[in-house]
């Protein structure tokens, strides 16, 4: 059984389910069930556009970490907004994909999610490996059209270099 890493105090007043902490940009059923995992388009979007932390929703400081997969790096951004360092050190910790402990992606979307189309990324990775994930430790960002998704915005570092790229655990 795996430890659920403590909530850090700055994320005390957030959602959480099953002992983690709902990130802001987590959308919700109307059931108020979480879907870990899935990003809300119009919050995906204020935080891009205001530099707000996905998780915390506070404004990011002078250095902020935006989670990569593998193939985000060749095109020098992702659809993930930033989040500020404290809660990209839960993040690690806490998300199954950045920990490490799945090595697949889901096989079937979610339940209350049937009857929604999935973007044909979402489709490519049902059931597929994980790929490694990246810890791109930034100062700004441009916000950009994804260039292998039309119509989805993304943070670019393309313009601005970057402080560091880490790679995160190897999957489990």
């Amino acid at each position: 059984m795996r430890a659920i890493p403590d909530i850090p105090v700055h994320l005390a007043g957030r959602p959480s389910s099953g002992g983690l902490v709902v990130p802001m940009i987590t959308p919700a059923t109307r059931d108020g069930l979480y879907l870990f995992g899935k990003i809300t388009d119009l919050v995906q979007y204020q935080c891009l556009i205001r530099s707000l932390c996905q998780v915390c929703g506070q404004r990011l400081g002078r250095r902020a970490v935006m989670f990569a997969r593998e193939s985000d790096l060749f095109y020098g951004c992702t659809a993930e907004p930033a989040a500020c360092p404290p809660c990209a050190a839960y993040s690690r910790r806490a998300c199954p994909m950045l920990a490490a402990r799945r090595s697949r992606y889901r096989a079937s979307e979610h339940p209350a999610l049937a009857g929604i189309p999935l973007a044909a990324d979402q489709l490519l990775r049902q059931s597929a490996p994980a790929e490694p994930w990246y810890a791109v430790w930034i100062r700004d960002y441009d916000v950009i059209e994804h260039p292998a998704r039309p119509g989805t915005l993304a943070a670019s570092w393309q313009r601005i270099p970057p402080l560091c790229i880490r790679p995160l655990a190897a999957t489990a």
